[in-house]
């Protein structure tokens, strides 16, 4: 591990798991985490200024386009960003985007998807399907890859499972960035590594997936793609750090994927934090993990 990336650990777990809270009850923790997402936020970098931005808005579409100089017009990435399905807008990912976009010479879409609280599961899914509908309509026959982190993972495996399921042309490959695919917290890691995580909170994720799954059942593959049908998805790479508590979700899942006879990359990153790319201006292994991310992809566009 880099000196940067255990700085910015230190940074992340002052701010998310500050010792005070850790025999608060439940609730009070959950509302500290989303207040933290929204206080990062307002701190986050905006995209480099050679970036072209686009803002799209349908009656059933929201998101932002993305591209770097170089992105090539027969590429897309369609990427949902994380924040445990309550937090999260494009604005918050214009760097991240940019950085994917450049390292894979494609346009990035980032969805806008509605929120829990007020918009439970499944209507995450469906803003997902509207969206890459509308894309592939208006950008016939060009290759998507997509990709998502944390939650944005999830709902990435979920939104690949529905196209599956459907007669859509599915996506060259999907990239899933510390994903959250069991929204149960039922994963070993969520206990073994409950102390090692600097961002996630293990008694946070059961009632978290609790709001965002609303009236479905919590073990409903919509809300929890790990229970789904893995055969049939397009070749994935899944990158996680080895101390998250959602680690088991990716083992879990690179286990059944193979399993069914998925294509699958299980990238396991040493004592990294949850969804390190977010801090790849100054971590190394951020810039490496997308590179990674861009090399799989470029074998997989098909262009």
């Amino acid at each position: 591990m880099s000196i940067r990336a255990w700085l910015v650990r230190r940074k992340i777990r002052s701010v998310f798991r500050p010792k005070e809270l850790e025999t608060a009850p439940d609730e009070v923790r959950l509302k500290h985490f989303a207040t933290a997402l929204k206080a990062m936020e307002g701190s986050l970098p905006g995209a480099p200024k050679e970036a072209t931005i686009e803002k799209v808005e349908t009656d059933t579409v929201r998101g932002e386009w993305i591209s770097m100089p170089g992105a090539r017009e027969d590429r897309i990435l369609f990427y949902s960003h994380g924040g445990g399905y309550v937090w999260g807008s494009p604005k918050a990912y214009y760097l991240l985007g940019a950085m994917l976009s450049k390292a894979m010479k494609a346009r990035v879409f980032l969805l806008d998807y509605r929120l829990a609280p007020a918009h439970k599961c499944p209507s995450q899914i469906e803003d997902a399907l509207a969206a890459y509908d509308w894309i592939q309509k208006e950008n016939p026959g060009v290759p998507i890859t997509m990709s998502g982190d944390s939650a944005g993972g999830g709902l990435t495996l979920a939104a690949a499972q529905a196209i599956r399921d459907s007669d859509r042309v599915p996506p060259k490959a999907l990239a899933l960035i510390s994903p959250w695919l069991d929204v149960t917290g039922e994963s070993e890691t969520v206990q073994t590594n409950r102390d090692k995580d600097v961002m996630l909170d293990a008694k946070g994720i059961g009632t978290a997936g609790q709001v965002f799954a609303g009236d479905l059942d919590i073990t409903d593959p919509r809300c929890s793609p790990l229970f789904g049908e893995q055969a049939g998805l397009p070749p994935t790479i899944v990158q996680v750090g080895s101390e998250e508590i959602l680690l088991g979700d990716s083992l879990r899942f690179a286990e059944k994927a193979r399993e069914a006879g998925v294509d699958v990359t299980l990238d396991v990153w040493k004592k990294m934090h949850h969804v390190w790319h977010f801090s790849a201006q100054i971590v190394p292994e951020g810039k490496r993990a997308i590179r990674d991310m861009a090399s799989f992809f470029e074998a997989r566009w098909g262009n």
